[in-house]
């Protein structure tokens, strides 16, 4: 579908695409609940050709279908510097958080990553809540896509769940692993009760699955590409350190490196399509000076 995004409003040309069907197709193919349907309805925010909609049992042919988006308040005050962002387009953002940051803080919230992506909107005039789709542990760094506009976030929650966007992560660890290896770690992960704010491999835990490849080898250390098909708390950190390559500098289940400046957990590309276009994007992050460790790897081990 091709669409003209302007003054607030998006219109949408779905080219046949709900032709002989219902308005609440278009409204189930975007995963909107009951309440969003009514607060629709209610305030008059979806047209079809320019003129309010009565009912979303309205059958649709070729028109136009508008979707109205008011101006909202962030939900958090605005950081004293703004986020640095990777990509953008009217729905969503890609931004870069560093280690350190967290982005979900109720009792600092002007130093929090929703603070900066509040203060970056603010600066570029933009007035919506500010709705990260996923997360990132307080050490990990990298990208975290934020929603722009309310009517998809149920959407991209929806493709987050289906592991239709897909997050790839680097991991620097210590051990030894050819180049090239792959496994999964599938093991459920639950709490830790005899450390707080850990966790660890359980049989009563959250089903867990991780698609492990080793991207290069130096000296003590491995550097493996990680895929999530979950999202669990600490899920690589807690996997690779099952599956006995530690992360560095990981405070609770890795091993202390001199070598390293951070946590060696990185958050390096984004894999997602576009909610109207349907456009696949893959956005990488910018060059972690850590990862430079593993640039000469190759010659080391020829020489």
């Amino acid at each position: 579908m091709k669409y003209v995004f302007e003054n607030g409003n998006i219109r949408i040309r779905t080219n046949g695409a709900y032709r002989n069907r219902p308005l609440s197709a278009f409204l189930d193919d975007y995963c909107q609940s009951d309440k969003n349907r009514y607060l629709l309805l209610q305030n008059r925010q979806i047209l079809v050709d320019g003129k309010e909609v009565s009912s979303f049992d309205q059958i649709l042919n070729d028109e136009e279908i508008t979707v109205i988006i008011p101006e909202e308040d962030y939900g958090w005050p605005l950081a004293d510097e703004p986020c640095q962002v990777i990509y953008e387009d009217p729905f969503v953002m890609i931004v870069y958080k560093e280690a350190g940051v967290i982005i979900h803080d109720d009792i600092h919230p002007e130093t929090c990553l929703n603070a900066m992506a509040a203060s970056y909107l603010h600066e570029k005039g933009i007035r919506t809540p500010v709705r990260p789709v996923h997360r990132l542990d307080r050490d990990t760094q990298g990208l975290v896509l934020y929603s722009k506009i309310p009517f998809f976030q149920p959407w991209l929650d929806s493709q987050m769940s289906q592991k239709k966007i897909i997050r790839q992560y680097l991991a620097v660890c210590y051990g030894k692993c050819p180049p090239g290896t792959k496994f999964t770690c599938n093991g459920a992960i639950g709490r830790d009760r005899h450390r707080s704010g850990a966790y660890r491999i359980s049989k009563t835990g959250k089903e867990a699955r991780t698609n492990v490849l080793c991207k290069a080898q130096r000296g003590r250390y491995a550097l493996f590409e990680c895929i999530l098909d979950t999202g669990r708390t600490h899920q690589i950190r807690v996997h690779l350190a099952d599956k006995g390559y530690p992360i560095v500098n990981d405070p609770l289940y890795g091993v202390i490196s001199k070598d390293f400046e951070h946590m060696g957990l990185y958050a390096q590309q984004i894999t997602f399509r576009s909610p109207l276009t349907r456009k696949k994007h893959r956005i990488s992050g910018p060059s972690e000076p850590d990862l430079t460790y593993f640039i000469s790897a190759d010659q080391e081990e020829m020489q």
